[in-house]
């Protein structure tokens, strides 16, 4: 736990085949009531023999719906796990929400993230959380911990239910959209120990500065559940800093990637139930975070950061439409998985950006396919 204060604890708006078993197989298996799934080589994947009792099988995919104990919170928070498809693997990638947040989380029903990422030997889990919430330990707020949920207890829940070498300890990538964006750089620059890999879409990294210090604070107490801000309190001004990853940039010591697109919406791609909103609000929203993203952009070139990539897409609003072209068309997710599984403390195994901190410019053509320039 990072704060003694309490106990242990994104709007910024998201690939196995079954084998055929044979009826002695099905039979046996049938008693233990866990589902196998085998990789496309095979083997076998890494579901434990006796499922977590706080797990059940999520529809016909090949992952499982848990209720994850905090302890820091005092209650359960529903999480998406999809084992890795080998035993013994180490690898685990986080998928934190948008602000939005709902009992299941959106990159799984938004983005299809289960479908796009059966064939990846990974353990991928995925969260949910109260909305505007960012990811944080709020002081004060006991109910809210997710810093503490996402960096201990889940590590030390996918230890002892899915036989996790070290609960994926420094062999874990974290990636974000929107308000999880921040989520996840916040918690690799709060625990690069934990974090080998990070992917941030759409979000905002200085809660430093007053205007993005007013987005976080005005849409959490005006649409989370808890009509305040994250660091209301008297160790706000200590807290907040604790906080900042702009601030903290030097503890970004992994392989990172952080896109945004120019708020320009995508015509020819999904505009969403509610086109009007993804021009007039979705709009203005992706565009003040790629504003926000440079900014940061600025501060990494500022601080010597050549592991820190910045990549923007011409065409794109603060919507789904631009997240998932981002993450599997233009090949983001493979990047920030490819590098999960160094030697812990940031030491991803993956391609780092060469030379100092440079952008890639995304064009997405009408049918959302995307090719880029690096430009330094």
């Amino acid at each position: 736990m990072r704060r003694g204060s309490s106990a242990a604890s994104g709007v910024l708006m998201a690939r196995v085949t079954a084998t055929a078993a044979t009826a002695a197989t099905a039979t046996a298996l049938s008693v233990l009531a866990v589902p196998t799934v085998a990789a496309q080589d095979g083997t076998p994947d890494a579901t434990p023999d006796v499922l977590p009792s706080e797990c059940e099988a999520f529809g016909s995919t090949d992952a499982y719906r848990c209720e994850v104990h905090s302890e820091a919170m005092g209650r359960d928070v529903p999480v998406i796990v999809r084992p890795a498809l080998s035993e013994g693997n180490p690898k685990v990638a986080q998928f934190i929400d948008g602000a939005n947040s709902t009992s299941v989380n959106t990159w799984v029903t938004g983005a299809g993230a289960l479908d796009h990422l059966a064939e990846e030997d990974y353990t991928f889990v995925f969260p949910s959380m109260d909305g505007f919430t960012w990811s944080l330990d709020w002081e004060g707020q006991d109910e809210v911990k997710y810093e503490t949920f996402l960096a201990e207890e889940l590590p030390a829940f996918l230890e002892d239910g899915f036989d996790v070498p070290d609960g994926g300890r420094g062999t874990t990538g974290v990636t974000g959209l929107s308000s999880g964006a921040y989520g996840a750089v916040n918690l690799a620059s709060t625990h690069p120990d934990l974090y080998s890999s990070v992917y941030a879409m759409s979000g905002l990294y200085d809660p430093g500065s007053p205007v993005q210090r007013y987005v976080f604070d005005s849409s959490t107490a005006d649409r989370s559940d808890y009509d305040r801000g994250p660091w209301d309190g008297p160790n706000g001004d200590e807290l907040v800093e604790e906080d900042n990853p702009t601030l903290n940039i030097r503890n970004l010591t992994m392989p990172v990637l952080v896109t945004a697109a120019s708020g320009v919406p995508n015509f020819a791609g999904d505009m969403g139930p509610n086109p009007i909103a993804t021009v007039f609000a979705g709009g203005p929203y992706e565009a003040g975070s790629m504003v926000f993203t440079a900014q940061f952009q600025a501060a990494a070139v500022a601080a010597g950061m050549d592991n820190i990539e910045f990549r923007y897409d011409t065409v794109g609003a603060h919507t789904w439409d631009t997240w998932q072209r981002s993450a599997f068309e233009q090949g983001n997710v493979e990047t920030f998985l490819s590098r999960i599984g160094g030697n812990g403390a940031g030491g991803g195994a993956g391609d780092l950006p060469d030379g100092p901190v440079g952008s890639a410019v995304e064009g997405s053509g009408s049918s959302g396919s995307s090719g880029s320039v690096t430009a330094s």
